[in-house]
């Protein structure tokens, strides 16, 4: 709360004092792009925050300018007057809204494809604009908007504007803050994994481009009457991609920094563009040199920095929720399962049974397919033949937010982590899994959450007790065992261990086995690992499944497989 006040009073200052900086002249000149700094705070939303760059972004001022003009010209002495203005506003948000839920419907890892859409958005608004004479006014648009009843045109502009975009960066400040914000900064990071910690990613990534346009709709509501002019040049390449660059280079994951591009380097193209020779090379230039070596923008490193230190103070935790699963343990079962990636062949007529919760071990030489089996299971592989049947269903497809409603928990191979976010964050992220409904989201207690799982993690793992720590400066050994503690915090009834202990010293390792052995027996698990250190192996596993060019070569317990010919064939293992 601390940050928002300090917000609140910073951005009430700077935009009451201005005016007598600048003077009248220059404050009419600023509320245009006052307007603009509202639209590229859309995109600082959907591009910094969710990870979606919108190539598009003029669409939803130019779409929300148009409707306001239309408005004005035939409904300004009319009672509906605000009621339709206010339409204006909300309709770019509805229409980026529902455009998102169809072009990420069924899709993960589509960011290019989303940006080629936005482009094209605005490249058909422009043919629309040119050539519906009747309605938009052709090449010459619609000219002597009327402006709002009751506000002088000149004198109001700046005020209006600067309204506009004080209460638009409030509510950026706040939303940044909430569950919602960093739910959009870990999306922005790994989609997958937020899919596999029970989230709708498809559904935040929506809410995040929908609100995109509501700031556009924002802007282009006031644009009409302050300019009395609107023209199909608000569709143009040139100004979405110069909200683009304005927002990468003062800073697209920041709350200033979209302001700030948007403010300077705009009023500057603005001065500048007819007194200096090749002023857009030298634009052009500056963006280059801000993606490559500046990635972070003017206030990339320094707004964040301020942020934490409002945040110093700990603020008292509070018990999440009990997590219900839907899941009951019914047996794990894989049969006649074969598995192609184009002409390779994977998995081959395979059979795997687990009848009771327990710890099992998949062991095999490298390509066996051991990973894939959990590729298949989770539906990130779709298998030619065979049938998967768990959390209670036979053969049904789930994706990887329903499975980890129903209980399943996967830790990847690799450690996914939100190197961007604290460790706390990522903790937190994984409380949440199952637990609150949309609207919790919202709230700030989410962010305090703890439960009996993650005190006793804590405890042994007392790394993970400093949550203001940044993941991205964690060793490789504590980003694999945060990785595992946030399948944990789910409380998992089918736990899917991809080499946990990859990389861990030797007692890492042997803290990470009686963590697994903790958790099984606290959850009434099934855990599946998948391991190549053979010390583990003979610590955890009830009973081994050992795998051979995509097929069960042997199963059986560890001295079974052990004392095995056919297995010690082709598969020795190895300890540390």
């Amino acid at each position: 709360m601390a940050w928002l006040a300090a917000n609140l009073a910073f951005i009430t200052a700077i935009l009451a004092v201005l005016p007598q900086i600048v003077g009248d002249f220059w404050a009419f000149t600023l509320a245009l792009f006052l307007l603009y700094a509202v639209a590229c705070l859309g995109l600082g939303l959907s591009w910094g925050q969710a990870g979606l760059l919108s190539l598009g972004q003029g669409f939803f001022l130019g779409f929300s300018a148009y409707t306001s003009g239309l408005i004005l010209i035939g409904f300004s002495t009319s009672v509906w007057l605000f009621p339709l203005l206010g339409l204006s506003v909300i309709a770019p948000g509805l229409i980026a809204y529902v455009l998102g839920c169809m072009i990420f419907h069924g899709r993960t890892q589509n960011t290019a494809f989303f940006a080629i859409i936005t482009l094209a958005l605005i490249l058909l608004a422009a043919q629309i604009a040119t050539s519906w004479e009747s309605v938009t006014g052709g090449y010459n648009g619609l000219r002597n908007i009327p402006g709002l009843p009751g506000l002088a045109e000149f004198e109001d502009a700046y005020t209006l504007s600067a309204v506009a975009l004080g209460l638009s960066m409030m509510f950026v400040a706040w939303i940044m803050q909430t569950p919602l914000g960093v739910l959009w900064r870990a999306l922005s990071q790994d989609e997958r994994r937020v899919a596999f910690l029970g989230f709708n990613h498809n559904q935040l990534k929506s809410v995040a481009f929908g609100l995109s346009g509501l700031f556009g709709g924002i802007a282009g509501t006031l644009y009409a009457p302050q300019n009395s002019l609107v023209t199909p040049d608000l569709f143009g390449f040139l100004l979405s991609t110069s909200f683009v660059v304005w927002v990468a280079i003062g800073g697209r994951n920041t709350l200033y920094g979209p302001v700030l591009g948007a403010i300077g380097i705009g009023l500057a193209t603005n001065t500048l563009r007819e007194s200096v020779s090749f002023w857009e090379v030298i634009l052009a230039v500056i963006f280059i040199v801000a993606v490559l070596y500046f990635r972070k923008g003017l206030t990339g490193t320094a707004e964040p920095a301020v942020k934490r230190w409002f945040e110093r103070n700990a603020r008292a935790r509070k018990p999440a929720p009990a997590r219900h699963s839907t899941m009951t343990f019914d047996r794990i079962s894989i049969e006649n399962l074969n598995l192609s990636v184009g002409n390779v062949g994977i998995l081959e007529d395979l059979n795997l049974n687990i009848g009771s919760p327990g710890i099992y071990c998949l062991i095999g030489p490298n390509g066996a397919g051991k990973t894939t089996i959990f590729n298949a299971m989770t539906g990130e592989l779709e298998a030619q033949s065979g049938t998967v049947s768990m959390l209670g269903t036979r053969g049904i497809k789930m994706d990887a937010r329903t499975q980890t409603i129903a209980g399943l928990g996967r830790k990847f191979q690799v450690p996914s982590v939100f190197d961007q976010l604290t460790v706390g964050e990522n903790l937190a992220i994984a409380l949440w899994s199952g637990r609150p409904s949309r609207c919790d989201l919202l709230r700030m207690s989410l962010l305090d959450w703890e439960s009996p799982v993650l005190t006793e993690l804590e405890r042994r793992f007392p790394f993970l007790t400093d949550r203001r720590q940044m993941v991205g400066n964690l060793s490789h050994g504590q980003r694999q065992i945060l990785d595992l503690a946030m399948v944990l915090c789910t409380e998992p009834r089918l736990i899917l261990l991809d080499e946990p202990c990859a990389g861990l010293s030797l007692a890492e390792t042997n803290e990470v086995i009686g963590t697994v052995r903790w958790a099984v027996d606290r959850f009434q698990a099934t855990a599946m690992i998948i391991e190549h250190d053979m010390a583990m192996v003979r610590e955890l596993a009830d009973h081994v499944f050992v795998l051979h060019n995509g097929s069960m070569l042997f199963e059986g317990s560890v001295a079974e497989v052990q004392s095995n010919a056919a297995v010690q064939a082709v598969y020795t293992g190895g300890t540390k």
